[in-house]
């Protein structure tokens, strides 16, 4: 019997008893997560109706103290009213009187004795039976507040008989928040449906929904099951698939739902079945050693291979021998070839294992380098922060004294001054790009302006005796790319050109469009694209180095004086930018590098228009200014003063959050915060409980050092240093979208 065959029946006494357990482990498994995951979401959809309960008995209690009252019992309406306007309802309720034919006499909204409305679909029922007894209506619209609402209606009796309602109305918004506090998620639906299966709350499109009764089928499988709390299946309006969890407020009689698509639910139930995977190794460890003894009926054979293995090791001449089995007899037919050619591949190996560490301990010695980079990148990072706030004073204060100043040479002192600013704004920029804490996505690019703008940042990196020359012809397309990274690529090729003309020459940058057709040598799909080529006057690169250029850690440099990394992030940017890169090179008559990167075929020039608010919102809006610089924020406050803003001022997320929440103060409608600031909660969590605690607030943050992380968290984020109409645009454009929201805060 061959090996191969002896290996199949070992595998068959591995695999048959894993899968086995693994079967029943499975099924196990299924059926407990099963019951937990359904045991979970009735536990929910029975706190929910709790709530929902207790809500409604707290309008009830109020409703029973009101009918209780001894003005209303006496028919005396006026003084009733009276009483009204006195207490305190929560928020957006009312307080309505009807006579015993359901006309309405006395409202909390409206003065005694004015007209009122009829509300709509507003059922009182002359008789209603005890005293005790309350009602609940079904679903309408407040007249007074146009929202949807609940009324909670009970009965005065006088001599016996009803002589009139006292009726609690309040919007359903309420009962909507108790399914938002349950946090479902995103795909899940919650819904809160009334005795007549109206949806009175809902998480996802409640404005759209609120109002609609459920469809038959589903109320017909409702009360099929005579359980207060169950499970049943339906398809929503969306024709999602979902299990629908169900329980019935015991003293309402509405119902709870939240609907989970039947996808999440298998998903949830089938996720902990992982935990399977220890079981299933102990039993493939039971099934191994199985197989091991099975394998020892292969061993004999194999013992006189392992002999001549041992032989060929010590460098011996092996011959070929006969074992009765054909797979090793090849193997020692293959074991005496193999002697014969060892000795010669042992000295080819030894050149290798040097060359090896050689390679070893050049990486090595460049990984110290990049780690020293990286260290000087987060230095610099700082130090563009640090700078940034003040160019921030800077500016605005130059801004400031030029609205100020109505002399015609003060104002030409100060404009030399902002040039200056804008000059040291540049530099910043180029710092930050290269530290990397200045982060962009891809975006539509004219490359032609973004090497004209670097051209300071590339003039001081070359030294005087090098001559750049830019070639940028009028013209070129536009393309999408990341602009930060398409900067660094250019910079690091530039850095190349300086090296590669220690005694000076010239470094030429251009830039043209190009078509290019299928099966190109760059490997491209046929279109149209732009290149930028770097070309310098250097030393050049022969085949060999040529053909290892674009290897993270090659360098030819001395130790010391090159990462390696350079020629690697130019390469991994073209690619990612859906290009490629190239290099022609000579020695002696030096290199010309040629990136090539993707047209944008549509491109789009208009700005999103901004609606901005009217001059008067502007005059009225309270602005909160919180920064830790004394400087920035007396700068701020007074360029916030001279756009038409009423300012107020704190030195840290703490002042600010209790300035927010003090009522005695006037409201404030935007919080203008830096990010970087003492203390345990920076900007960016100064933002996120504001937006938590005062969902109307509207929020701008600015920073000196990176905009993403902010971005990230859905806030607009003004760069530092920015200008005063850069400022007052952000602040026009918050305050604009903030026009038919709700109120500020106070």
């Amino acid at each position: 019997m061959s090996i191969r065959a002896r290996l199949v029946w070992l595998v068959i006494a591995v695999i048959a008893p894993a899968l086995a357990f693994a079967l029943y482990a499975t099924y196990s498994v299924y059926r407990a997560q099963s019951s937990h995951v359904d045991q979970g979401m009735q536990e929910t959809t029975r706190a929910v109706a709790l709530g929902v309960d207790r809500e409604l008995a707290r309008y009830g209690a109020i409703v029973t103290t009101l009918a209780a009252s001894p003005t209303i019992r006496n028919g005396d309406l006026r003084a009733f009213h009276e009483r009204l306007q006195q207490t305190e309802h929560p928020v957006g309720s009312g307080v309505t009187i009807f006579d015993a034919d359901g006309v309405p006499l006395a409202d909390s909204d409206y003065p005694f004795g004015e007209p009122l409305p009829m509300p709509p679909r507003l059922p009182v029922h002359p008789a209603l039976g005890t005293e005790t007894q309350l009602q609940i209506s079904s679903l309408f619209r407040d007249p007074v507040t146009q929202l949807e609402s609940i009324a909670i209606h009970r009965p005065v009796l006088r001599n016996g008989r009803v002589q009139y309602f006292v009726t609690m109305k309040f919007p359903v918004t309420a009962l909507g928040v108790m399914l938002e506090a349950q946090d479902l998620p995103k795909r899940w639906l919650g819904v809160i449906l009334d005795q007549r299966h109206t949806i009175v709350a809902r998480t996802r499109d409640p404005a759209g929904h609120i109002g609609e009764r459920a469809s038959p089928d589903f109320i017909q499988k409702l009360r099929a099951s005579p359980a207060r709390d169950g499970k049943v299946m339906s398809v929503t309006r969306d024709g999602v698939e979902v299990v629908t969890f169900f329980s019935r407020a015991e003293a309402s009689g509405w119902t709870i739902l939240i609907a989970i698509p039947r996808h999440d639910l298998l998903f949830s139930v089938l996720a902990p079945i992982g935990t399977m995977a220890v079981g299933i190794l102990v039993v493939l460890a039971l099934a191994i050693a199985l197989a091991i003894a099975v394998g020892r009926t292969i061993t004999r054979p194999l013992a006189q291979l392992d002999l001549a293995a041992g032989a060929l090791g010590r460098g011996e001449v092996i011959q070929a021998f006969h074992t009765g089995m054909d797979e090793t007899d090849r193997t020692a037919q293959a074991l005496a070839q193999a002697s014969v050619t060892i000795h010669r591949a042992s000295h080819e190996m030894a050149e290798r294992v040097q060359d090896a560490l050689a390679q070893a301990e050049r990486s090595h010695r460049a990984l110290l380098q990049g780690q020293k980079l990286e260290a000087l990148g987060n230095l610099t990072a700082g130090i563009s922060h640090e700078f940034n706030n003040i160019l921030q004073s800077m500016t605005m204060g130059l801004q400031l004294a030029d609205m100020l100043s109505p002399h015609p040479r003060a104002k030409r002192a100060i404009e030399a001054c902002q040039r200056s600013a804008q000059r040291a704004t540049r530099l910043t920029r180029h710092l930050m790009t290269f530290s990397r804490s200045r982060t962009a996505d891809a975006e539509q690019v004219d490359l032609r302006t973004l090497i004209i703008g670097m051209n300071e940042l590339l003039t001081g990196t070359l030294p005087n005796h090098i001559e750049l020359k830019l070639e940028l012809p009028e013209g070129a397309w536009p393309t999408v790319l990341d602009p930060v990274q398409c900067e660094l690529a250019i910079l690091n090729l530039a850095i190349n050109a300086r090296d590669a003309m220690p005694g000076g020459g010239g470094l030429t940058i251009s830039l043209h469009n190009q078509v290019l057709v299928e099966g190109n040598h760059l490997g491209l799909h046929a279109g149209a694209y732009l290149c930028i080529q770097v070309a310098d006057g250097g030393c050049g690169m022969n085949t060999e180095v040529m053909a290892q250029a674009f290897e993270p850690f090659f360098t030819t440099k001395a130790v010391g004086e090159g990462t390696g990394l350079g020629l690697a992030q130019v390469y991994g940017f073209a690619r990612q930018a859906g290009g490629a890169v190239s290099i022609e090179s000579e020695v002696g008559k030096g290199t010309r590098v040629i990136l090539v990167l993707p047209r944008l075929e549509h491109r789009s020039d208009a700005p999103p228009s901004v609606q901005l608010p009217p001059a008067q919102a502007v005059r009225a809006a309270r602005v909160l200014l919180v920064d830790d610089d004394a400087e920035v924020r007396e700068m701020m406050m007074s360029m916030l003063t001279e756009l038409g803003y009423q300012v107020e001022e704190a030195i840290g997320s703490e002042t600010a959050l209790a300035r927010l929440s003090d009522a005695n103060q006037p409201p404030i409608h935007l919080l203008l915060s830096d990010i970087v600031m003492p203390g345990q909660m920076d900007g960016v969590a100064l933002a996120e409980e504001a937006r938590r605690l005062y969902p109307a607030l509207r929020i701008i943050l600015a920073t000196g050092y990176t905009e993403r992380i902010a971005a990230d968290h859905g806030f607009r984020v003004l760069p530092k240093p920015f200008t005063s109409q850069a400022l007052a645009d952000a602040l026009c454009e918050a305050l604009g979208s903030a026009a038919s929201t709700s109120s500020p805060v106070h």
